[in-house]
């Protein structure tokens, strides 16, 4: 029907017009606890441990922890409001939770 508009929850949300355009649209999720963080480091070790460490505008942060053993592979979180640096630093040693425990 010409005029409706479909929005899609999550990734890639488009909308879809009557004239056959695509455009794209960003939904801001206030449920998403990690919106809003970009990717400061990456510690990678293919099939072993990998850790990812992102921040916010804000200087809050989490770092996720990826444990590969076989085909599972595991992912952990630890989080702070501040002190990234040490964080990171210390990132091998920090205390990590599944994701709706830490978040």
């Amino acid at each position: 029907m010409s005029g409706d508009i479909s929005l899609e929850p999550f990734f890639n949300n488009e909308v879809s017009e009557a004239d056959g355009l695509k455009r794209v649209l960003r939904v801001s999720n206030p449920l998403n606890p990690i919106e809003g963080y970009q990717t400061s480091d990456m510690d990678m070790n293919p099939g072993s441990t990998s850790y990812y460490g992102f921040q916010n505008k804000d200087g809050a942060y989490y770092i996720m922890r990826a444990i590969v053993s076989g085909a599972v592979t595991n992912y952990t979180y630890s989080k702070g409001s501040s002190g990234y640096d040490a964080a990171w630093t210390a990132r091998t040693t920090q205390t990590y939770n599944r994701f709706a425990d830490e978040f």
